[in-house]
C-alpha cells in the first residue's frame, strides 16, 4: 500500500496570464484546435482515480491511498475488503465477520470515514459495479477476485461531481489488470491459531493475445469455501463483561462502578423459576433442582422480571451472551469473469467485461427463549406440587425463563446469484480527443430462507393458554389442535412439530442499467500549458422488487413479524464537465499552478434535480514540495429502499427507562421527562412495543461539504522519499437514515424537552408502544481530521537488499452527530469503533527470491459512552493497542512462488472492557465485530504457479 506521489519527470509549464480569463469558458470541440506539442505526445498520458481528464502525472487535487497487485498477494489476502478495512480511513463493514446478525450474511462492504457504506462508491475500472444488496448502492468487493487486480485506489473525498452520486465520502476504485498473458493458478489455505474459521482458495487465470495481437482476452475461475467461528470458542468475547455497582463504593479511594462477569438469570437450557427469590428448574423424575450453590448470589431486586436478575458468570448452569453467536459466517463464493478487447478499426476499440458470482452464506443466532417477563397463568397445568405451593404463597403464576436448544438456533441462508456485462467502444478523434461509449447492465438475486421459526400464536396458546390477534384484539384458546407444553422439560416431538414453522423463503431481485458517454482531451495551449477538460452524460436505471415469504406476509413467524413485498425503480440523467487549467509555470515559488473544477448535474425521477461541484488547487512552489486543496459539494438521493420500503411491523420489547433501575442512568433531564409523563415508578422495567418500520416517499437528497486540504514532499536529497499531510472535513446535512428502534425511547426521555424527534415517533397505545421508524432527513454529521502518510524506499549498499517503509495515519479531530435541529449534538469522538488515532505501517525487506514484511496496526484508546465520568469507573477506556503481521514470500523461480502471512502474531485478544471485550464496534455500526480482531491469531498460506 502507498501514497501515489508526484511524477517529477513532467515537462514543465510556462507561465500564462490569460488563464483566469478562459477558466469558464468550454469551447466546442473544433478541427482545427491545436494539437499536442511534441514534447507532451512523447510523455505516458494515463487515466487516474479522481479525474475524468487523462494526465502526464499521478496526483490529484484530492488524496488518493493506492494497494499494488503485488501488496495484495502478499498479504495472503482473498478478500479485498479485509485489506482495504485496515486502512485508518476505513471503517469496518458488513463482512463475514460481522454480518451475522446484520442480514445480507457473507457479503463485505466498504464504510469510509464511518459515514455509512452507502456513501462508499465502488467502481471497477472507473465504473459503477452493480450493487450486491437489493434496494440499494452497497457493492460486494469480495466478488472481485483478487487474481485479476492490477491495483486498488481509495479516494479519501467526497467526489459526486467526477463520479455520481453515493461518493460522499469517496471512492473505492478496482482496476482490473488488462492485458494478462499466460496461464496463472494459485491455491490457498487459511485457518485461525484454534484451528477452526478455516479456508480454501483456488483460482485460474489465463489470458492471451489474438487476432495477430489486435485482441486480448482472458478467463478467470475462482472457488473459495470458509468455515464459521462460534462465539462461545473464544472466552475473551463471550465472558458477559458488564459493569455493576462497587460494593465498597463508600470505601476510601474506591470508585463507584467496577467490572464483573454476570450472566442473566434466563441464560440456560434448563428452564428456571424463583421460589423465594432463589432460582431452580425441574428434573426429569420432577424433583428440584437448585440453579445455584449455596452462598452463591443473585444479583438484582427484581421481583417481576427474571431478566432484570443476573448471577456469576462461572455458573455452569448458565450460559454467557454470546453462547450462540459466530464471530465469522461461513461462505462458498464462486467467480468466473471473462474480459475481452479488440482494435476493431483504426483507432477504435471495443472492450467487454463478463462476470457471474454465486455466493452462499448463512447466519444463526440463538434458539426459541423466553426471558422470563410474562407469568405463567396461576393453573398452569404442568406446575409440580412445590410450584403450586409457591404459586399459593405469591397468589400469582410463576416467572420462568431459558433457552430451547431443541428448537433449533434462529437463522438465515442466503443465496446470491450476480451478473454483470460491460460493452465499451474507444477511440480517439482527428484532434487527439478520446471518446468513450459505454453500456452495461447487472443483477443480483437473493433468496433467503428463514430458518428454525416458530409459531408465535402457538406458542402463547401452548404455553398461556391463549393468543390475542394483534391486528383484531381477537382472543384464540387452545383448541382441541393445540399441543399444550411443559416449559420446564425438554419438548416433545410433538410439541415441537406444533410450535416449529418450516423453513420459509423470501427474494429479492435489483437490476441496474448504465449508459455512459464522456469525451476528454486536451482543449487548447495556453501560455503555462495545455487545457484539459472531460465532458460526458451518463442515464441510470434501477429497479428493485422484493417478496416476502408467505409467514412473513401474514405475521406467522416469532414476535409475529410481518412484512408486505416491495417494487421500486428510478431512473436518472446526468451530465458532467471537467476542466484542468494550468495558471503559473516556472516563475519564482511557482513551479506549476493548476487550477481544477467540476460540474454535475443530475435528474433524478424520484428527488429532483441535484448539483455537485469540486474546485481544487495545484500548487508546486519548487520541485519537491505539491500544496494540495479542494473543495466540493456532494450530494446522494435516497436510494430505493429509503423510498420504498414497504411497511413492516414485529413485536419486542423496549425498556422502561423510568424503572427504579434505569431512571437515574441517563441525561440530566431523564428524571424531569419522567415525572412529567406520570413515570413515577413504573412496576415494569419493559413495555411490550409494536415497531412499524416503513420508507419514505417524501425524502429529499442529503449533502455534504467536503474540504480537503494538505500537502506532499519529496525531497530531493533524499530518493523515493514522499511525505503527504491532509486535513478533511466532511460536513453531512440532511442525512438519510432511521434510528435505532431500542434507541428511539430512550433518546426520547433523555432529551432537553418532550418535544423532539424521537418522542414524535412514539405513540402509546392501550397496553403497548407503538414505535414508527421510517427513514427521515436527519440534521447534521460532521467529522474531521488529518490524514499522514510516509513512503520510503532504498538499497542497503552492495548487499541485493531493498528496503521499504509504507505508512499511513489517522487522526480524527471531531465526529458529530445530530438527529434533529432542536436536539443537542452527540459527540462520538473517541467512542467505540471511532478512536482518536488509527495507523497502518509496513516495513519490508526484499532480496531477489525473499521477501520480509513486518505491518503494525495501531489502534488508539476508545470509551464505551463519553459521557460517564471516568472518576466513577475502575476501567474506563481501552487503552492504546497495536496488532503485528508478519508475511514471508518466496519465490522459488520465474514460475512458483510461496507466500505465508501470519495476521495478529502474538494473538493478541480484545481489550476487557465492556463493549471492548465483544469486538469494539457501536451501536450505530449494528453488529458484534469492530476494529478489534475477535479471532486472534490467523494464518494464510498460498502457493502461486505461473505456466
Amino acid at each position: 500500500m502507498h501514497q501515489v506521489r508526484d511524477n517529477h519527470n513532467a515537462a514543465p509549464f510556462r507561465y500564462s496570464l490569460l488563464a483566469l480569463s478562459v477558466l469558464g469558458l468550454v469551447p466546442a470541440v473544433q478541427a482545427q484546435a491545436q494539437q499536442t506539442s511534441e514534447q507532451n505526445m512523447e510523455m505516458e498520458v494515463i487515466d487516474i482515480t479522481g479525474s475524468r481528464i487523462r494526465r502526464t502525472d499521478i496526483e490529484t487535487h484530492t488524496p488518493v491511498v493506492s494497494f499494488s497487485a503485488d501488496d495484495i498477494v502478499k498479504t495472503g489476502t482473498i478478500n479485498i475488503g479485509e485489506l482495504l478495512n485496515e486502512l485508518p480511513s476505513m471503517v469496518p463493514a458488513g463482512g463475514t465477520e460481522t454480518s451475522n446478525a446484520n442480514g445480507y450474511a457473507g457479503l463485505s462492504r466498504q464504510d469510509l470515514r464511518g459515514l455509512g457504506s452507502t456513501r462508499t462508491l465502488v467502481l471497477v475500472n472507473g465504473r459503477r459495479h452493480v450493487p450486491s444488496v437489493p434496494g440499494t448502492s452497497e457493492v460486494d468487493v469480495s466478488s472481485i477476485p483478487t487474481a485479476l487486480i492490477e491495483r486498488i485506489d481509495v479516494l479519501t473525498g467526497g467526489a459526486s461531481s467526477i463520479y455520481g452520486a453515493d461518493a460522499v465520502s469517496g471512492v473505492v476504485n478496482i482496476i482490473l489488470k488488462k492485458n494478462f498473458t499466460g496461464t496463472e493458478m494459485s491455491a490457498s489455505y487459511n485457518s485461525t491459531g484454534e484451528f477452526d474459521g478455516k479456508r480454501w482458495y483456488a483460482t485460474m487465470t489465463h489470458g492471451q493475445p489474438f487476432a495477430d495481437g489486435n485482441g486480448h482476452i482472458n478467463y478467470h475461475l475462482s472457488y473459495q469455501t470458509s468455515d464459521e467461528v462460534e462465539a462461545h470458542t473464544r472466552g475473551y468475547v463471550a465472558n458477559d463483561l458488564t459493569f455493576i455497582d462497587n460494593p465498597n463504593a463508600d470505601a476510601p479511594g474506591q470508585v463507584k462502578r467496577i467490572t464483573a462477569h454476570r450472566s442473566s438469570l434466563y441464560a440456560s437450557s434448563q428452564r428456571l423459576f424463583l421460589l423465594d427469590g432463589r432460582p431452580f428448574g425441574i428434573n426429569p423424575d420432577g424433583s428440584l433442582k437448585p440453579m445455584l450453590a449455596d452462598g452463591q448470589e443473585v444479583y438484582g431486586t427484581s421481583t417481576t422480571q427474571l431478566a432484570a436478575l443476573t448471577v456469576d458468570s462461572s455458573n455452569d448452569n448458565f450460559y454467557t451472551r454470546y453462547q450462540w453467536g459466530r464471530l465469522a459466517v461461513p461462505e462458498d463464493k464462486l467467480n468466473a469473469n471473462l474480459n475481452l478487447n479488440r482494435e476493431i478499426a483504426d483507432g477504435v476499440d471495443f472492450s467487454a467485461e463478463l462476470k457471474y458470482v454465486k455466493t452462499k452464506s448463512e447466519s444463526r443466532t440463538e434458539p426459541l427463549a423466553e426471558y422470563g417477563v410474562t407469568p405463567l397463568p396461576a393453573d398452569y397445568a404442568f406446575y409440580t406440587d412445590a410450584q403450586r405451593q409457591e404459586v399459593t404463597r405469591t397468589g400469582q403464576g410463576l416467572l420462568f425463563g431459558g433457552y430451547f436448544p431443541e428448537m433449533g438456533r434462529q437463522g438465515s441462508d442466503y443465496d446470491y446469484d450476480l451478473h454483470q456485462a460491460v460493452l465499451a467502444l474507444e477511440g480517439l478523434t482527428d484532434n487527439n480527443y478520446r471518446w468513450q461509449l459505454s453500456v452495461q447492465h447487472g443483477q443480483t438475486k437473493v433468496k433467503t430462507t428463514s430458518i428454525n421459526d416458530y409459531s408465535q400464536e402457538n406458542w402463547e396458546k401452548a404455553v398461556w393458554g391463549g393468543y390475542q390477534d394483534p391486528e383484531t384484539s381477537q382472543w384464540r384458546t387452545c383448541d382441541a389442535s393445540c399441543v399444550p407444553v411443559n416449559v420446564f422439560q425438554p419438548l416433545s416431538q410433538d410439541a415441537i412439530d406444533y410450535l416449529k414453522i418450516a423453513p420459509h423463503q423470501s427474494s429479492a431481485k435489483l437490476t441496474q442499467s448504465v449508459f455512459a458517454a464522456s469525451l476528454d482531451g486536451e482543449l487548447f495551449e495556453l501560455p503555462a500549458g495545455f487545457m484539459g477538460f472531460a465532458i460526458g452524460a451518463e442515464h441510470r436505471r434501477e429497479k428493485s422488487d422484493s417478496t416476502p415469504s408467505d409467514v412473513q406476509l401474514a405475521g406467522l413467524g416469532a414476535f409475529n413479524y410481518k412484512a408486505k413485498p416491495l417494487s421500486g425503480d428510478y431512473h436518472v440523467s446526468e451530465a458532467f464537465a471537467e476542466l484542468r487549467a494550468p495558471l503559473l509555470s516556472d516563475v519564482l515559488l511557482a513551479k506549476s499552478l493548476e487550477l481544477n473544477g467540476a460540474w454535475r448535474t443530475a435528474r433524478y425521477s424520484t428527488a429532483g434535480t441535484n448539483h455537485s461541484w469540486t474546485v481544487g488547487l495545484d500548487w508546486m512552489p519548487t520541485d519537491e514540495l505539491k500544496i494540495r486543496a479542494s473543495r466540493a459539494k456532494a450530494a446522494r438521493a435516497p436510494n430505493i429502499n429509503e423510498i420504498y420500503q414497504s411497511e413492516s411491523q414485529q413485536w419486542n420489547y423496549v425498556y422502561e427507562v423510568c424503572y427504579s433501575a434505569y431512571r437515574k442512568n441517563g441525561s440530566e433531564y431523564r428524571e424531569a421527562n419522567c415525572d412529567a409523563r406520570g413515570l413515577n415508578d413504573p412496576a415494569n422495567y419493559y413495555n411490550n412495543a409494536l415497531i412499524i418500520t416503513s420508507g419514505n416517499e417524501e425524502l429529499k437528497a442529503e449533502r455534504a461539504y467536503t474540504f480537503t486540504g494538505g500537502l506532499v514532499y519529496a525531497p530531493e536529497y533524499i530518493d523515493n522519499l514522499s511525505l503527504t499531510v491532509d486535513y478533511w472535513d466532511i460536513n453531512l446535512v440532511d442525512k438519510i437514515g432511521t434510528l435505532d428502534w431500542s434507541q428511539i425511547y430512550p433518546n426520547c426521555m433523555d432529551s432537553a424537552s418532550l418535544d423532539n424527534i424521537f418522542c414524535d415517533l412514539i405513540e402509546y397505545q392501550d397496553g403497548y408502544t407503538q414505535l414508527n421508524v421510517s427513514y427521515l432527513n436527519l440534521a447534521m454529521h460532521e467529522t474531521r481530521g488529518v490524514d499522514y502518510a510516509l513512503d520510503y524506499r532504498f538499497s542497503l549498499p552492495d548487499s541485493g537488499v531493498n528496503l521499504s517503509l509504507r505508512s499511513n495515519w489517522s487522526r480524527m479531530l471531531q465526529r458529530d452527530l445530530q438527529s434533529d435541529p432542536n436536539a443537542e449534538i452527540e459527540q462520538t469522538l473517541g467512542e467505540m469503533a471511532f478512536p482518536k488515532w488509527r495507523g497502518r505501517t509496513t516495513f519490508s525487506a526484499q532480496t531477489e527470491d525473499i521477501t520480509l514484511t513486518l505491518t503494525g496496526h495501531y489502534i488508539g484508546s476508545q470509551v464505551p459512552d463519553l459521557s460517564r465520568d471516568p472518576a466513577d469507573y475502575s476501567v474506563y477506556a481501552t487503552g492504546r493497542l497495536w496488532y503485528l503481521d508478519l508475511g514471508l514470500n518466496y519465490q522459488f523461480n520465474s514460475q512458483t512462488s510461496v507466500n505465508l502471512y501470519v495476521s495478529n502474531l502474538s494473538g493478541r485478544e480484545t481489550p476487557q472492557i465492556p463493549g471492548a471485550n465483544t469486538g469494539g464496534a457501536s451501536w450505530e455500526m449494528g453488529y458484534t465485530a469492530g476494529l478489534y480482531s475477535t479471532l486472534g491469531r490467523y494464518y494464510s498460506l498460498s502457493v502461486n504457479h505461473r505456466f
